[in-house]
This record gives C-alpha cells, sequence and structure tokens, in this order.
C-alpha cells in the first residue's frame, strides 16, 4: 500500500510540474534580423500568461520610430492526459525605420506583471546599405498589374545573384595553428535544389568539420545585399609553411524565377526554373613557418598549454604496478599532440600508455585535456629518480616558445610481498595427475632393438625432408605475400566492402539516415582506394574517376560512382534524404554499381 502511495504522488508532483510550466510566465524578444538602409522593419515583444501594460518603445541607434505598440492576442489550449491548459499571449509589435547603416543594440525591456518583473533579453543587428547594383527593372509586376513591354519577359539570372564563397577566419597563421575555414552560398533568388558536384579540397591541411547553423540572415557582400547560409565549416590545422590554396568546388543550383504572364490586360506569377552550375571562388592563407631554432624537447604543439604530472602510488614496491601520468590542458591543437618521452629509470619495466582526450570546440580553436598513462614496474629495491617532464609549445599570440616545468620524483622502492613456497604433500589416490614411479625388476630388463637401417626409419627420413620442404615453400609464400602490398589490400577489397554494405544495410533497416548514409559512403571509399590502390588523402573526384578509367572500368560506371559519392556527401542537404525510398534507391545504386566495377576490372 506504501509503494502505491508513493507511486501515486510521484504522478501527482509530475503533473503539477507540467501545469506550471505551461502556465510560466515569460516575457521575450521575437526573432531579430538584419535590416537594409531606408526599409521599415518591425521588433515584437511577447508576454505570456500574464497581463501587463505595452513598455515604452527601446529608443534605436541609427532607427527611428515609425509606429507602435500595436496589441495582437492569440490563445490556444492544450489537452494532455486529460488536464487542459489554456495559455494567452500578448505581442507588442513597434515598427522602425532604418535611417543609417550600423551596428544596432535591442536593450532589455521590463514589464510589471501582477507585481512579478518579466524582463527580455537584449539582442543587436546589423543596418545594411543599399544594394548599389540595384535595379527596379528586376523587380516581377504584382498580381493583376498590367504589364509594360519590359514586364513581359522572363528575368534571366544574373552571375552576381547566386555566389559560393570560402573565407577564413584569419589571413595569416603558424603552421599548426587553428583557422576556420567557411563555404558560404550568397543568393537574391529561391533555390530549388543544390547540388555539390566537386567539394573544396583542403590540401595541406589537418581537417575537422564543424556544425553549421541553417539560419538563413541578410548579409552585405561585395557591395550587394544577399540571403545567405552556411554550407559547410572546417577548422583547420595547416601542415606546411607558405601559401596554401583551396581548390575551388564546383555546384549545380536549381533556381526558381517569378515569371510574369500575361492574360488580357492582366498579370499573373509563375514560377520558372532555371539551371546554372557554378563554382566557389580560389581562397588562399599564408602560413608562417615556426620560429628557428626550434628548442629542445619540442613536438609540435602550438597554442597556449598547461601541463602536470601525478605518480599513483608515490611509495613504490617491486613487482608491483605504479601508473605515472602527464596531463596536459589548454587549447591549440591538443588532438594531434605527439606522445610524451618521459625518461624512467633502467630498473623501471615500462608497459604501453592508456591516452585520453578529451577536446571540444572553443570558439576558433580546439581546448580541451590530455592525459597520458604509463603504467611501470620497479625490479629493484633502493631510492631511484623519476626525472621532470618538460613541456615546449609555441604561442602564436606571444610568437614565442614556451616551456613548462615539471615535477621531479624521488622514488623509494621497497621489496614486495614474496609468494611462499608451496609445501611438500605425500602422493594418494585422490591425486590424478601424479603417480609413483613403478620400478621393474632386474631379470625383467628390455632389450633395444636398433632403429637404424629399418623401413621405418627410412620412411620417417623421408617424411621430415617433405615436411622441410613444405615449410620452405609456405614461408617463401608468406615473404612474397606480405611484400605485396598492392595485392594484399587487392585482395581484401571485395571482403571488407561486403562487411561495411552489411552494416550499412543494417541502419537503413534501422532507418538511421545519417549512419547509413555515413557507412555507406566509408563502404564505398574504401573498396576503391583498396581495388585500385589510391592513398586515402589522393580520394578526390579527378583521381577516382582517372584510376577507374586505367583500370578498364567504362565512362557511365565512372561517373555513376562519382555520383554516389557526392550523393552520400550531400545527404544531410537533402530534406527527402532520410526516406526510406531514397536510401532504399542510393543502396540499391552502390551494390549495382561495385557489382559493374568488379566485373569490368575482371575482363
Amino acid at each position: 500500500m506504501n509503494r502505491f502511495n508513493w507511486h501515486k504522488t510521484l504522478l501527482t508532483l509530475a503533473c503539477v510540474m507540467l501545469a506550471a510550466l505551461a502556465h510560466a510566465q515569460t516575457f521575450e524578444l521575437l526573432g531579430v534580423q538584419n535590416v537594409v538602409q531606408g526599409r521599415r522593419f518591425a521588433l515584437t515583444f511577447r508576454l505570456s500568461n500574464a497581463q501587463a501594460n505595452p513598455p515604452a518603445a527601446p529608443k534605436l541607434d541609427h532607427c527611428r520610430q515609425f509606429s507602435g505598440p500595436e496589441i495582437s492576442t492569440m490563445e490556444y489550449q492544450m489537452n494532455n492526459n486529460g488536464r487542459v491548459t489554456h495559455t494567452v499571449m500578448y505581442d507588442f509589435t513597434y515598427v522602425y525605420i532604418a535611417d543609417e547603416p550600423g551596428s544596432v543594440k535591442v536593450p532589455s525591456l521590463s514589464v510589471d506583471a501582477g507585481g512579478k518583473r518579466l524582463s527580455t533579453r537584449a539582442a543587436s543587428f546589423e543596418i545594411l546599405p543599399p544594394d548599389k547594383n540595384a535595379a527596379p527593372s528586376r523587380q516581377p509586376p504584382r498580381q493583376g498589374q498590367q504589364p509594360g513591354a519590359a514586364q513581359q519577359q522572363a528575368p534571366r539570372m544574373s552571375p552576381d545573384d547566386l555566389l559560393v564563397r570560402v573565407s577564413f577566419s584569419k589571413s595569416s597563421v603558424y603552421e599548426q595553428e587553428a583557422v576556420i575555414a567557411t563555404i558560404k552560398v550568397y543568393t537574391k533568388l529561391e533555390i530549388k535544389d543544390f547540388r555539390v558536384v566537386k567539394q573544396p579540397e583542403f590540401e595541406g591541411f589537418l581537417s575537422e568539420e564543424l556544425p553549421v547553423t541553417n539560419r538563413v540572415q541578410l548579409e552585405n557582400y561585395a557591395g550587394s545585399n544577399y540571403y545567405s547560409a552556411e554550407l559547410k565549416k572546417c577548422l583547420l590545422y595547416p601542415q606546411k609553411s607558405g601559401t596554401l590554396r583551396l581548390r575551388t568546388g564546383v555546384y549545380d543550383v536549381t533556381v526558381v524565377h517569378q515569371t510574369p504572364v500575361t492574360q488580357g490586360f492582366w498579370v499573373t506569377m509563375r514560377e520558372t526554373e532555371e539551371h546554372v552550375s557554378t563554382q566557389s571562388n580560389a581562397a588562399s592563407i599564408a602560413v608562417k613557418p615556426l620560429p628557428e631554432p626550434r628548442p629542445a624537447g619540442f613536438s609540435g604543439a602550438v597554442g597556449h598549454f598547461e601541463v602536470s604530472t601525478e605518480l599513483n602510488p608515490e611509495l613504490m614496491r617491486t613487482n608491483e604496478a605504479a601508473t605515472y601520468s602527464v596531463i596536459i590542458k589548454g587549447t591549440g591543437n591538443i588532438k594531434y599532440l605527439a606522445e610524451p618521452v618521459v625518461e624512467f629509470p633502467a630498473s623501471f619495466d615500462r608497459y604501453t600508455p592508456k591516452t585520453d582526450i578529451n577536446a571540444s570546440l572553443s570558439g576558433a580553436n580546439t581546448s580541451g585535456t590530455y592525459r597520458i598513462d604509463f603504467p611501470i614496474v620497479p625490479q629493484e629495491v633502493g631510492r631511484f629518480e623519476i626525472p621532470p617532464y618538460d613541456f615546449v609549445y609555441f604561442d602564436p599570440a606571444s610568437a614565442k616558445y614556451v616551456t613548462v616545468p615539471g615535477r621531479a620524483y624521488a622514488v623509494n622502492v621497497a621489496r614486495g610481498a614474496a609468494a611462499a613456497p608451496a609445501a611438500q604433500q605425500a602422493v594418494n589416490v585422490e591425486m590424478t595427475d601424479i603417480r609413483h614411479i613403478r620400478l621393474a625388476s632386474a631379470g625383467h630388463a628390455a632389450v633395444a632393438a636398433p632403429v637404424f637401417g629399418t623401413l621405418g626409419y627410412w620412411l620417417g627420413y623421408v617424411a621430415l625432408v617433405l615436411i622441410l620442404l613444405a615449410v620452405i615453400f609456405a614461408y617463401r609464400r608468406h615473404a612474397r605475400l606480405s611484400a605485396d602490398v598492392a595485392g594484399r589490400r587487392l585482395a581484401r577489397a571485395s571482403r571488407l566492402a561486403s562487411r561495411r554494405f552489411k552494416a550499412a544495410h543494417a541502419l537503413m533497416k534501422a532507418r538511421r539516415a545519417d549512419d547509413f548514409y555515413d557507412e555507406l559512403g566509408r563502404a564505398l571509399r574504401g573498396y576503391i582506394a583498396d581495388k585500385l590502390s589510391i592513398a586515402p588523402s589522393q580520394l578526390i573526384s579527378d583521381t577516382i574517376a582517372a584510376r577507374l578509367r586505367d583500370a578498364g572500368v567504362t565512362d557511365a560506371t565512372a561517373d555513376s560512382t562519382l555520383a554516389l559519392l557526392n550523393d552520400c556527401e550531400m545527404a544531410r542537404f537533402t530534406p527527402d534524404s532520410g526516406a526510406d525510398s531514397a536510401m532504399s534507391d542510393i543502396y540499391s545504386r552502390a551494390t549495382a554499381t561495385l557489382q559493374a566495377i568488379e566485373k569490368e576490372i575482371k575482363k
């Protein structure tokens, strides 16, 4: 009975909390967007589940108030397991005119709702200058307007109406210093379909893809106003000095025009599609070499770090394990640090260290912890010293090498507990693995017969020779196969591809679209790399197409392979890629393409 009461009490508390959340009193500023100079825009403040007088209109720099506040009310009810909640929202809207370009800060507003003070968040936005290439004639006529002569023709897309641009967060960096590369699309038209034909290549960098926002905002670029959105963002670590360039990407885009259609004295608008191919700009960045001479102990760490060491336990015993740990914390190329070199006394046995990296994006770089544990076992009694580990890194902010001194450990090693010798026991009938020695009588000593020259002797001799020849043959074959790296990769290509395709099929059945496309893409790239002996760093569209054709694969099969790789890469940009039909279709295409490659290469 008590157990039932506890369950009933917890359920009641949960319902009360849900009801309180549904009736929470809030005052918030709705989404703020960039605006163009000379245009009107609105700021809307929403008050939920409370009543209050509208606040005074906020004063904004570079703007003047046009009207407001305009008050609107919305109500809705929600039924949650028979419990009905009622929500009321009041929207206070203020209309402004953007007078001049600049940055505008929206201050926090407060209202008194039944004795409770509610406040909004502060926000900011940009007033952009007018489009220097604004052309009024490109604006489509309104529904029902009589067309002029210029309005009878459908507008054609200008090269400046759609741009794909790659930009770096910094103009110059040092080797191994982080920089963010962002690929953005700028458009003045509605985009219906966007397909990547060729991705930009980050040659000379270690690349880590970052999450992108799906937010579309107004942005002024090269004197013109566009709607912009991020396509891809990567955290890059340059691996060599000099001017590093990003090879441009190629994109197929379908845009939509609003075309005027004349119907007597009236004009209606019809959507007209236009297919275009565009490419991104060729971006470059200057990479400065690390200063010379490089100090002893420097292993490539660039950023800002703190280092500490631990010894657990500090009181050590022979034949008992201890752990010496190096902990590096900071910001920089922490994921790519080399293993620390620690000198231990000669009488210490050292085993394979364990590395643990916990890092995440922090601003425009990576921050986290790099920890490595060295298992050690002392073998001798005495006093020993573990020398200090000094960590050296390069700080790009000061353009200097920094040495973080470590701590030395004076260790007293005591004798460990020795195992006691096993006591002797008499042999008894319960011991099945030990028997008494049987002594034969002197009168029954066996006389050994000669073996040399018998049939069994010669048969055994021949068998040993045959076994020796077989071992030599097997060893030489194994050595030949081990030296043939390309042959081993070729032999395992189909086997690994089959295993990954099974994994992709399981992900497809589980409707895990993102994991399915990722696994299918790895299966295709791994098969091609092993089958055609292509290094992972050379898996680009041009190299794949050329090597497939050199291996005897037809142009149709090569084009189908490249299309599959691109479809897997861009699945997250396609809204319906998670549908069962889409995943089944691309899986069938991938299976057919691999069978075609296998068949045509064998020919």
